[in-house]
């Protein structure tokens, strides 16, 4: 009896091991789950796709790996933003909030950031992390609106140095280095040439901002070790030649003035 009775414990561990053997050949590889994501996201952009893809997120990437989930939530960010660009119209009465977009004002829907990060920041790359808290604060709080730059020049330089600091501290993937790499060069251009509607020159007198001047002035010598303060006190060997004015109605002044600004952005970009 006790030698049955041992014999059938044996058996059911063996079929239990089995089981679990069984059980884990059908779950599907993190590449399979990748793969399967790709054939939802690629296409052309929909509602129903975008429903889809909500619900693939919110059941695998617990799942997956940090990498694996970064993946994954980038191209639904990508997928996302598709489809509110093209022409197929979400109804407002849509499942926004399950979708990660926002109804804004004057019925504008947008990609809510600050959802996406809440929901899956805990299983994304610190990197991703960091680049959807510049995204989540663009998005509710941009540094320009219609051509106007609507923060101070403080402020653009803090986001510039965030994003600096994300550059040089995370190069190990392409695409969140694409991504951060946009927003520098956009704060980092709007701090040299300024906007149509805020110029850093003014358009009557042609003299530089005496704001801009006070704040990066500050700057380098707050944060002299950054590639930021060498782009400005690049800047400022130009603004010295013209003895900070320009003459907008001249057009070769207008060129080499916004030919500096485009070099000193990219010498900048190349160093990180």
């Amino acid at each position: 009896m006790g030698k049955d009775f041992r014999r059938v414990i044996c058996v059911a561990g063996v079929l239990l091991i089995a089981f679990i053997v069984m059980l884990s050949g059908c779950q599907k590889t993190e590449k399979a789950l990748l793969s399967e994501f790709r054939g939802i996201t690629q296409g052309e952009p929909s509602a129903a796709g975008l429903s889809k893809a909500a619900s693939f997120l919110e059941l695998h990437v617990p799942a997956v790996s940090e990498m694996g989930a970064s993946r994954l939530v980038l191209a639904y960010e990508d997928y996302a933003l598709r489809l509110l660009g093209s022409d197929n119209e979400i109804d407002s009465q849509a499942p926004l909030d399950e979708w990660f977009l926002i109804l804004r004002d004057q019925g504008k829907i947008a990609f809510d950031y600050q959802a996406l990060l809440d929901a899956y920041g805990t299983y994304v790359s610190e990197e991703l992390q960091e680049l959807l808290a510049i995204k989540c604060l663009e998005a509710s709080d941009p540094v320009t609106d219609h051509a106007e730059i609507v923060q101070s020049y403080k402020d653009i330089i803090g986001r510039a140095l965030k994003a600096e600091k994300l550059l040089k501290t995370h190069t190990n993937d392409d695409i969140l280095r694409a991504n951060t790499e946009q927003y520098y060069r956009e704060y980092l251009f709007l701090l040299l040439a300024g906007s149509d509607h805020t110029p850093v020159f003014d358009y009557g007198t042609g003299q530089f901002s005496q704001d801009a001047k006070s704040v990066y002035e500050d700057f380098i010598h707050a944060e002299p070790d950054t590639v930021l303060a060498d782009a400005l006190v690049e800047y400022f060997s130009y603004l010295n030649s013209v003895n900070f004015v320009i003459d907008y109605e001249d057009a070769v002044e207008n060129k080499i003035f916004f030919d500096t600004c485009n070099y000193i952005t990219e010498r900048a970009l190349e160093k990180l």
